[in-house]
């Protein structure tokens, strides 16, 4: 996360007395959502690796301490810091942090093929997006960390208690188009394969909205977010929307400024979207650079993702508007309804907009239901991640056909560094420790200890028997994805980096957020998408 609401609980330190027998190794960690049992291990694991290891004359091993919380650091603050190693989220100035001599390089582990990792090394696990980004000036000074993305997790319990899929083809008799005893087949869902796990799950703006009206009409919200913070929510809901229309090569001119935007609506000369015989926005392409990046603005995928959100907010029986609305309900309040509110006999929700690692945020929750019931366990509930669908079938189809793949877009740009100048003995253990971070096995457990993914090619090594039906359903997604990370060393877009993070990017004239904007002044998508050209120009100087 890159803001200071989404914290599950406060942070902490070791406390543990020192041993100078040892030498002394600091590492800071970012605490919100991914919690810090990831890093004990960590620690704990690479302690117990290098414990027959001498870095500095006179002691043998490493005594690790950590300490989490929630600050974000400049060059400056990171050469005045106690801490040796950073695993930072969401720097906003680590072009600067970089560029000031703060940081240790790393070229010394990135390219090592390691021997207990298959032969693999650092870099052999990063896009070439990454490498460029921290490859600076002719050294590497970070690691990619955490992974974030946001989207729909579905209660597939209560999908297939409910029958919440859409059929193959409406029933003959009543036209019902969710599957029934009678009409049981699914649609194949995005991909197109029938006997995958998106059948019957929307592939398009319209089938999702008609799920929502038939889940409605049941009894259920179809989806919930939390009201205290729904901006955060909704905008890289609405972000990764823009992604899943535009694909990765389209999308990675919003971070590059740089290349061809096939994706770009026209306007009318009164200023009103120029629209085909189907009322779908004529579309031109033009190049990009730094000196006309606002044009970017006018990328389809940002007009459809306003149009999902117009609609799925100016109805109130699409979502749970009681938590909605409510500006006093966190996200993990929301989280606990959103797995309570069944079992308690309250209307329930089908699906809740939020982050990856939410699982992990609502753990006390699991833990009392489980004590309550088994059933309501964490490893015997199963929670989906939704595919989000395409504006239109034409879209949708080439999904299907392969012409368009999926995105896992992360937004958090989280890494790891080293301090620069640390006494040798300090900086041989801090490299040894980011290199043994990145082996396979670790990443592997930070994914078994969260629930959640780093941003690192590893996957295929995680065991997926380790892995509830959530944690095995978001690996599924991201494996089958193109890859986006929103970093680039343009200057201009690093210039402007604080303007641009998503959090304050999709305002619109007189309204820096959509559902206020919809709410407040029931504006449509297109007069939100029309007042975005000059709001997203004012953000690119």
């Amino acid at each position: 996360f890159t803001v200071t609401p989404f914290v599950a609980c406060g942070p902490g330190e070791q406390g543990e007395p020192i041993d100078h027998t040892k030498t002394q190794l600091n590492l800071f960690h970012y605490f919100a959502g991914f919690g810090d049992e990831w890093i004990i291990e960590l620690a704990d694991n690479f302690e117990e690796k290098v414990k027959d290891i001498s870095f500095e004359e006179g002691k043998m091993g490493v005594q690790v301490h950590h300490r989490g919380d929630m600050r974000d650091f400049n060059a400056g603050q990171v050469k005045s810091s106690e801490h040796d190693v950073f695993f930072m989220e969401g720097p906003k100035d680590f072009i600067n942090i970089m560029a000031d001599g703060a940081l240790e390089p790393l070229d010394s582990i990135m390219d090592v093929e390691n021997a207990e990792d298959n032969g693999q090394s650092i870099a052999s696990k990063m896009t070439q997006q990454q490498k460029d980004f921290y490859y600076y000036r002719g050294h590497y000074y970070g690691v990619p960390h955490y992974a974030g993305h946001y989207g729909l997790i579905y209660n597939r319990d209560l999908f297939d208690a409910k029958g919440f899929y859409l059929a193959a083809e409406p029933d003959e008799e009543n036209g019902e188009i969710l599957i029934s005893a009678s009409n049981p087949t699914k649609h194949a869902g995005l991909d197109g394969i029938p006997g995958n796990d998106d059948d019957g799950l929307p592939r398009t703006y319209d089938e999702f909205f008609a799920l929502c009206e038939e889940i409605n009409a049941r009894g259920v919200d179809p989806v919930c977010f939390p009201g205290m913070y729904a901006n955060q929510h909704l905008t890289l809901l609405l972000d990764n929307l823009v992604a899943t229309y535009e694909g990765a090569e389209q999308m990675n001119l919003n971070y590059t400024f740089n290349g061809m935007a096939n994706n770009l609506v026209v306007f009318n000369p009164d200023g009103s979207i120029k629209r085909d015989a189907d009322g779908n926005p004529v579309l031109e392409s033009k190049m990009i650079t730094s000196d006309n990046a606002a044009d970017l603005a006018r990328q389809a995928g940002k007009y459809y993702a306003f149009d999902f959100m117009q609609r799925l907010l100016s109805n109130n029986e699409y979502f749970n508007e009681q938590d909605g609305k409510n500006k006093g309900v966190s996200h993990t309040e929301n989280q606990q309804n959103f797995l309570e509110n069944e079992s308690l006999g309250k209307k329930p929700s089908a699906m809740l907009a939020d982050g990856t690692w939410w699982q992990i945020e609502a753990d006390v929750v699991f833990e009392d239901m489980a004590n309550r019931n088994e059933a309501y366990s964490k490893e015997n509930r199963k929670f989906g991640w939704m595919p989000l669908p395409q504006p239109t079938e034409e879209e949708a189809a080439k999904v299907a056909s392969g012409e368009k793949k999926s995105v896992f877009m992360d937004y958090l740009n989280a890494v790891c560094c080293v301090k620069a100048n640390l006494p040798e003995g300090v900086k041989k253990a801090a490299l040894q420790l980011v290199q043994y971070a990145y082996t396979d096995e670790a990443l592997a457990n930070f994914t078994y200890t969260t629930g959640t993914t780093i941003g690192m090619d590893y996957l295929d090594a995680v065991d997926r028997s380790k892995l509830n039906y959530y944690m095995t359903s978001l690996i599924d997604y991201i494996q089958k994805s193109d890859k986006v990370y929103q970093v680039s060393g343009n200057e201009t877009y690093s210039k402007n980096k604080a303007n641009l993070i998503v959090a304050q990017l999709y305002g619109t004239t007189d309204f820096n957020s959509i559902e206020l904007a919809i709410w407040d002044n029931n504006m449509s998508a297109e007069d939100y998408f029309k007042g975005h050209q000059s709001y997203f120009a004012s953000k690119v100087k």
